[in-house]
């Protein structure tokens, strides 16, 4: 009889009923090919229908993963940061036209705040790959805080919610910054963009009314992003500060060195 080649048990079936580990041959070109090109296409595959189904149902999907439905989703950490990669990548390519455009439009009398917020702007797009993480974190937080009686869920539920959700929307800025390059004033779209998934997703979510729904999942959309905002200029200013040794006062215009 056959034995596993993993764990040394006798296998009698098609798979060891020890440690699960099917038959294996002795490897082969043409099985690491099959192995290659199966792997990125079942992730490909998985992580379109995941997208589809979050963009056309984002409610019902969350909901459907967070009651045990999973079987055709990516998981919603593997999902936000494959996004979050998409994005970032995008995003360094992008930044410096946007940046430059709206320090164009931005009217100042004093060229150190002018040089400040182009500071924060950098340390904003250094580190934009970290910062995002935070997004779900607070959304979660408000959805939970929102729904925690009337949903029964907890904060880990509403974390899986909300980086499906946030990864979707990556996906919007990443759209809305290609397009950016015909007209650069579409980047100024996403805040509206992302706002009208949320409040759709979390309308979606929680079963309530049209009008109960829109108006909690406004809520919610906006004290994450206001939360969300107020922890990232924080943290920049913090940054500038203890980092860089700049006095942040003058970014108010308090004084002048």
């Amino acid at each position: 009889m056959e034995t596993c080649s993993n764990c040394g048990v006798e296998i009698s079936g098609k798979y060891c009923p020890e440690c699960g580990q099917g038959k294996v041959k002795r490897l082969e070109v043409k099985t690491i090919l099959h192995d290659v090109t199966h792997g990125i296409l079942h992730w490909e595959n998985s992580i379109l229908k995941t997208f589809k189904s979050l963009l056309l149902k984002p409610g019902l999907t969350a909901k459907d993963y967070i009651e045990g439905r999973r079987k055709h989703f990516v998981k919603p950490f593997s999902y936000f940061i494959f996004m979050q990669t998409l994005f970032v990548v995008v995003f360094h390519r992008m930044s410096e036209k946007y940046f430059a455009f709206l320090n164009y439009t931005i009217k100042s009398d004093s060229d150190k705040v002018q040089e400040r917020v182009i500071e924060i702007q950098h340390v904003v797009s250094q580190y934009v790959n970290y910062l995002n993480y935070f997004m779900p974190v607070f959304f979660a937080f408000f959805l939970y805080l929102f729904f925690r009686k009337k949903k029964g869920i907890n904060y880990a539920e509403a974390l899986a919610a909300s980086f499906y959700w946030v990864a979707t929307t990556l996906v919007f800025s990443i759209v809305l910054m290609l397009l950016s390059m015909i007209d650069i004033r579409f980047w100024n779209a996403r805040f509206f963009v992302n706002m009208t998934y949320y409040v759709i997703a979390v309308k979606t979510f929680s079963d309530l009314s049209w009008g109960r729904g829109i108006l909690k999942g406004f809520s919610v959309a906006m004290l994450s992003y206001i939360a969300f905002v107020l922890f990232v200029s924080i943290l920049a200013l913090c940054y500038l500060q203890f980092v860089m040794g700049i006095n942040v006062l003058q970014i108010f215009g308090y004084y002048s060195q």
